[in-house]
C-alpha cells in the first residue's frame, strides 16, 4: 500500500515546477541558516568587545543623578504651582486674573514656552526638547 504513494512522490520530483519549488524553498531555509549563522557571530564578537568599565561608569553617574535628585524639592514646588494655577481657575475671585492671565500669556514670545518646556521636562526627567527640533 505505501509503495504506490512512493510512486506518487517521486513522479511528483520529477515535475519540473514542482522540483523548482523544492529548490527555491532548500535555498531559502539555508539562507536563513547562514543569515542567523552570521548575526550570531556578529553578536558574539560584540559581546566580546564590550568595555566594562565605560559600563560601570555610565551606571555611577545614572546612581550619582538619582541620589542628588533624591533631596531635591524641585519637582513637588513644581508640581504645586502647577496644581495651584488649576486650582484657581475654579475659584470664583481668582477666575478673571486667571483669564487676563492668559491673554497675557498668549502674547509670550516663544522662546518662553521653550524654557517653561526645558524647566519642567528637566525637572520630571523627560527629554522634551528633542521633540521640538526642527
Amino acid at each position: 500500500m505505501a509503495f504506490p504513494l512512493l510512486g506518487l512522490v517521486a513522479g511528483l520530483f520529477k515535475n519540473p515546477i514542482v522540483s523548482a519549488v523544492a529548490d527555491a524553498t532548500i535555498g531559502a531555509v539555508k539562507h536563513n541558516m547562514e543569515k542567523k549563522k552570521i548575526i550570531r557571530a556578529a553578536e558574539i564578537e560584540a559581546a566580546s568587545t564590550v568595555d566594562v568599565a565605560k559600563i560601570q561608569a555610565g551606571m555611577q553617574v545614572q546612581t550619582a543623578q538619582v541620589n542628588a535628585s533624591s533631596s531635591s524639592w524641585k519637582d513637588e514646588w513644581l508640581t504645586l504651582v502647577f496644581s495651584g494655577i488649576m486650582v484657581a481657575h475654579f475659584i470664583p475671585q481668582s477666575q478673571p486674573y486667571m483669564a487676563e492671565g492668559w491673554v497675557m500669556l498668549g502674547n509670550a514670545p516663544e522662546m518662553f514656552w521653550y524654557i517653561v518646556l526645558a524647566i519642567v521636562s528637566g525637572s520630571f526627567g523627560i527629554n522634551a526638547m528633542t521633540k521640538f527640533k526642527k
